[in-house]
């Protein structure tokens, strides 16, 4: 994206406008992550305390700076394909028992269907 604001009127404006929103989006992200993170460990409750709040985003700052130390991207891919592997499973096992839901919901309207 930058190499082509070198070559537009304004490049620079530009640049200092994409870094900025940029930046606003991962700080969103990071508060609505340590929110929720802290929604969670409070069992739920809409209003978690600011120290939990901030404990929890000291916990993800100091986890993606180890991951980004260890061994920039790559430790990065690997970490997020470790983590998505478990998610794999618990979605393959839910496509299994929607099929099974349609197979039962479809010979129900089949036979309602014969009864007409």
């Amino acid at each position: 994206m930058f190499f082509v604001y070198e070559h537009l009127p304004f490049g620079g404006f530009l640049s200092i406008i994409t870094v900025l929103l940029i930046t606003t989006f991962f700080i969103t992200s990071a508060d609505s992550a340590t929110f929720v993170l802290g929604m969670q460990t409070t069992e739920g409750d809409m209003d978690p305390s600011n120290w939990i709040k901030v404990s929890w985003g000291l916990i993800l700052s100091a986890s993606a700076i180890v991951l980004m130390a260890s061994g920039g991207l790559q430790a990065l891919q690997t970490a997020i394909i470790v983590s998505a592997f478990p998610l794999t499973i618990v979605l393959l096992v839910m496509s299994v028992g929607i099929l099974k839901i349609f197979k039962t919901e479809l010979g129900g309207f089949k036979r309602t269907r014969k009864n007409e």
